[in-house]
């Protein structure tokens, strides 16, 4: 069974990626590519976070404001790499 969490966790970087795609724009190919980039940043956030025992605003096990952090972090370093 996957980890409530991991389900929150992988819809609000979806979200952060979706939001991010419609704000910044330019074609459905770089909604993929801004997915994948809000999805990782989510979870090595969630993943630094942990290891440095940093837990501003928890929801269960998800450590919602270092992963949106690192979500957007990931969504802004997406955009400036730029394929």
């Amino acid at each position: 069974m996957i980890a409530p969490s991991l389900v929150l966790g992988f819809c609000l970087s979806t979200l952060y990626g979706l939001v991010f795609f419609l704000i910044v724009g330019h074609g459905w190919p770089r909604f993929f590519f801004y997915w994948a980039a809000g999805v990782a940043g989510f979870f090595v956030g969630q993943s630094v976070a942990h290891l440095i025992g940093l837990a501003i605003f928890n929801l269960g096990d998800l450590n919602l404001v270092e992963g949106t952090v690192g979500s957007w972090v990931g969504l802004l370093a997406a955009r400036a790499w730029r394929p």
